[in-house]
């Protein structure tokens, strides 16, 4: 849908079913993890997804997340109550390319 002559951010950028989600420990501490999704993600999904997680932090929520990375497989979990801070961005499949995460 366009408006004004511009197209929504939506329709500009194909975005990936991939997020990349950073932690910030209370600590300092920096946990980076990858969510990979079933479908395709609009700004609204990615907003929700956000708005979840943030809405967990100071709980005792454990998030889990598993993926491989150079060629190892990993399971990390995230203490929501210990996190100061969280960071989600698409993830680009150039992105993908240039570090071995997958699913």
């Amino acid at each position: 849908m366009a408006t004004d002559g511009f197209e929504e951010e939506e329709d500009v950028y194909g975005y990936t079913p991939s997020l990349s989600i950073e932690f910030t420990m209370k600590s300092g501490e920096t946990v980076s993890v990858r969510e990979k999704f079933e479908e395709a993600l609009t700004e609204q999904t990615i907003r929700a997804y956000a708005e979840m997680l943030i809405r967990q932090l100071g709980t005792d929520t454990v998030r889990t997340f598993a993926y491989s990375w150079e060629g190892e497989f990993y399971v990390d979990a995230i203490r929501m109550q210990e996190v100061a801070a969280v960071s989600v961005s698409t993830a680009s499949a150039d992105d993908d390319d240039d570090e071995d995460w997958e699913e």
